[in-house]
């Protein structure tokens, strides 16, 4: 294996949740591996279709392994490049992409997004957002050409459709030849308080902060209560809490007489932002967050111990 696919093959190994992607990225390798050997020896070699749907609710990762898939295969020959570079290309869409109020300028913008996606990933966000959604059968259409085009295209490009579990399960059944396309399905599940505070521990690693005791035992609690709450989003709800956290502690530095240098990296207890108010009665809402706090507290604090020290 080259130093550049054993690169983004660490980079899928360090994100929360992806044991099941690297398994399956595991076994397409030694699958492809298996088949040139077969060549070599004058044996068929069945060809395996790489297209995939990803499951999962939103920040789980989902993006992020799509392109690292996408370095991997390419580095690893799986994919007919037409570039010399050894660049990946990864091409996202939503069904906002595609929309055109002309009939067939659509399926023109969709043909044109596999080509720009060609040696690497047409990663497809909210793949059943293009169904119902349409006049004169663009929706048909243009799966139609999503399904035609991962059959021509097969040895040149990964598709990644991506979404809600019930959602997917709606698009697959859309059209007879998309569940044939996509043999490999991967849920990403919801992170964990642990996982949420190592992501936490390395975006500060690389901002070049450093969480507090006292600043890791809030976030770990803070995290345990959006995880109820509407719209909670995964590693984008650490992402922006560490935003938020990150100009609340620049803001308490600014205002100090003398900054010394580990004012500046420190994150500390007041650094971390307050959570939105409740719409819940205020008794049953810190009852909540009581019987939260004490089912995971050893938890967290043990958790953010092995961050500190690892």
């Amino acid at each position: 294996m080259n130093e550049k696919a054993k690169a983004a093959l660490d980079k899928l190994q360090a994100l929360p949740g992806m044991t099941a992607v690297k398994e399956q990225v595991d076994q397409i390798l030694h699958s492809h591996r298996i088949a040139e050997a077969r060549k070599q020896n004058g044996l068929k070699a069945v060809p395996h279709s790489n297209h995939m749907v990803f499951t999962g609710n939103p920040g789980t990762g989902k993006t992020t392994a799509a392109r690292l898939i996408g370095e991997v295969f390419t580095s690893m020959g799986l994919l007919k490049s037409p570039k010399k570079d050894g660049v990946s290309p990864f091409v996202e869409i939503h069904q906002a992409d595609i929309a055109h109020p002309h009939v067939g300028e659509s399926e023109k913008i969709m043909l044109k997004k596999f080509q720009l996606a060609r040696g690497g990933v047409l990663f497809i966000d909210e793949a059943y957002s293009f169904m119902g959604k349409a006049s004169h059968n663009t929706d048909g259409k243009l799966v139609a050409i999503i399904v035609q085009q991962m059959e021509d295209m097969r040895d040149e490009i990964i598709v990644i459709a991506a979404g809600y579990p019930k959602d997917m399960n709606k698009f697959l059944d859309f059209n007879p030849g998309l569940r044939s396309r996509f043999n490999t399905t991967i849920h990403f599940p919801d992170y964990s308080v642990q996982d949420m505070l190592h992501v936490a521990a390395h975006m500060c690693k690389e901002r070049e902060y450093q969480m507090t005791a006292e600043f890791g035992q809030a976030l770990g609690m803070r995290l345990a209560y959006e995880m109820g709450e509407k719209g909670f989003g995964n590693a984008r709800t650490v992402r922006n809490i560490m935003e938020a956290a990150i100009k609340r502690q620049s803001s308490r530095v600014a205002k100090l007489p003398q900054i010394r240098r580990t004012d500046l990296f420190n994150l500390t207890g007041p650094d971390m932002p307050p959570a939105p108010q409740s719409t819940e009665d205020s008794a049953a809402e810190l009852e909540r967050l009581k019987a939260k706090r004490d089912a995971l507290d050893a938890q967290i604090k043990s958790t953010y111990r092995k961050l500190l020290f690892s």
